[in-house]
């Protein structure tokens, strides 16, 4: 705290504001600028034009309390330091006022000088304290972001075009194998990342908003989920009835998903029996998950929910963060995680989590995609128009070799390289009477000047052009991202480079275009009313 430090005093009381004032003065060391206010309304004027320090807030004031002064106080400053001061202290007020975000909270007459000082000294510190957090949280999400998006950029590039070559027929067998090793590296490489940036946004997670979420319907979720290696493995899950529990189903999935996959992925019997039980202690569920695996020593039993520790070599797949992923939310969830011996072999994993209230609702986990209506709309009959908008070119010679050359996709495609570029074109197509002459967008999420969530939300203040459909493109498939799509108004969200599979999946929800066979290719067609047949852009 420097030299001088400004306190705003907010009190009705005038001989209080005395004391406080006489107080200040004689506080060893220390010289305070004082500002003071008789209401609530005088208070936070001062407020928002002198940004005091520290904010010493009387509980009552006259027309409403403090504890409604200090909500929006902390509304027009998120870090503002405020000291409550009552006439009769009592700990349903301290908590209540500490709930509410007051850094400290002392009764008038148990005040001294030194008291005051001291609390006003701590105030500050904690603001500090709390804005380099703050400062340091954001560079940590600013890595996460740039884990997920452009660090995997150039691997996805390699990867592509590498596989391309190891599809050639007139590449020799020895260099086919090399490739084989460069695509092996990157595949787990691009895990590592992902794993990585999993890994750091948890990491700066504060509260999460939970909601009653059934077990079972996680359960389901993760099977579906992990159907390609559990059919692989022949792999057996049983299950008991689950209960509900207080949580966040997007981590609960991933949580759950990382101990079955582990289960199936190191046992080494035939086949991998699992079964998932729950016990409930009083408030709390004691979920299992048991398998039939090798088993985990005693004395490795902490290690392996530490980054980057495992207890296998090289030669088996992983990244040694899914159980340091899985003790993360455990936390976040108020809960925890271990691991003991097995009844009959094998490792139990037990992750304790707070049961569901009586009055809490159930969450059910959404899912994606829709039903296909199974006739092909009526007045579909020209090649639909494709907007691609992506500022790498080894993006754009992917889509145009592997969906329209090697899945024998056609439809009409037209590129922009950016955001601003590609909204002059559309505004520069459209007219007062017709929308802007594309049938389908394909838009890149991470773009310089403009990226795709701001086209997203240029495109839905304008009545024309959000009726474009608009399907997301990304190197990263982070669920916070593809929720942000959703919101914005995205039909689907693809993880480049786009596959056959994923159009498909996306067109579902596109009433207006029909991908439909002709000999041996597939052609895109759009609604034929809705558009003049050769538009370009």
């Amino acid at each position: 705290m420097g030299e001088s430090s400004a306190v705003l005093i907010i009190d009705d009381n005038i001989d209080d504001r005395e004391v406080y004032r006489r107080m200040l003065r004689r506080a060893p060391g220390a010289g305070y600028v004082v500002f003071e206010a008789e209401t609530g309304e005088e208070g936070l004027a001062l407020m928002a034009q002198k940004r005091p320090d520290c904010v010493l807030l009387d509980y009552s004031l006259p027309g409403r309390d403090g504890v409604g002064v200090l909500e929006e106080i902390l509304k027009l400053d998120p870090s503002a330091n405020v000291i409550m001061l009552t006439g009769q202290g009592s700990e349903t007020v301290a908590v209540e006022v500490m709930k509410g975000g007051a850094r400290d909270y002392l009764t008038k007459d148990m005040l001294s000088s030194e008291t005051l000082h001291r609390c006003i000294q701590s105030a500050v510190m904690h603001g500090d304290l709390a804005a380099k957090l703050e400062q340091k949280q954001q560079s940590l999400e600013i890595f996460t972001r740039a884990m997920a998006h452009d660090l995997k950029e150039p691997l996805r590039t390699i990867k592509s075009f590498s596989r391309l070559l190891q599809a050639s027929a007139s590449l020799a067998d020895e260099d086919h194998d090399l490739l084989g090793y460069v695509l092996r590296a990157a595949d787990h490489m691009e895990d590592l990342i992902v794993k990585v940036s999993g890994f750091s946004k948890l990491e700066v997670s504060g509260e999460l908003e939970t909601k009653s979420v059934a077990l079972s319907v996680v359960l389901d979720q993760v099977e579906s989920n992990l159907r390609e290696q559990i059919g692989s493995r022949r792999a057996e899950i049983t299950r008991d009835v689950l209960p509900e529990v207080m949580g966040d189903t997007t981590l609960l999935v991933q949580l759950l998903q990382n101990l079955v996959s582990n289960a199936v992925k190191y046992c080494e019997a035939p086949i991998p029996f699992l079964r998932i039980s729950a016990e409930n202690d009083g408030a709390v569920c004691r979920l299992s998950v048991s398998d039939n695996g090798p088993g985990i020593a005693a004395g490795h039993r902490d290690l392996i929910f530490q980054p980057f520790k495992r207890l296998v070599g090289r030669g088996i797949e992983g990244t040694g963060l899914g159980l340091a992923i899985c003790r993360r939310i455990a936390q976040l969830h108020g809960g925890a995680i271990w691991c003991e011996d097995g009844k009959d072999g094998g490792t139990t994993f037990i992750v304790e989590l707070p049961l569901a209230r009586p009055d809490a609702a159930a969450t059910p986990i959404d899912t994606l995609g829709s039903e296909r209506a199974g006739q092909r709309p009526a007045g579909m009959g020209r090649v639909a128009e494709v907007l691609l908008v992506d500022d790498s070119p080894a993006d754009v010679q992917l889509l145009k070799i592997k969906l329209m050359r090697r899945e024998k996709v056609s439809f009409n495609l037209h590129i922009a390289s950016n955001g601003r570029e590609v909204l002059r074109l559309l505004e520069a197509r459209s007219t007062a009477a017709h929308d802007p002459l594309i049938d389908l967008m394909l838009l890149d999420v991470n773009m310089p000047i403009m990226d795709g969530f701001e086209v997203l939300e240029a495109l839905s203040a304008d009545e024309r052009l959000r009726r474009i459909p608009v399907c997301m493109l990304s190197t990263s498939s982070d669920p916070d991202d593809m929720q942000r799509a959703k919101s914005l108004g995205a039909r689907a969200y693809m993880v480049k480079p786009p596959t056959l599979q994923q159009l498909q999946l996306a067109l579902e929800d596109v009433g207006t275009l029909d991908l439909q066979p002709c000999g041996d290719a597939l052609i895109l067609y759009a609604e034929q009313t809705r558009h003049p047949a050769n538009a370009t852009i």
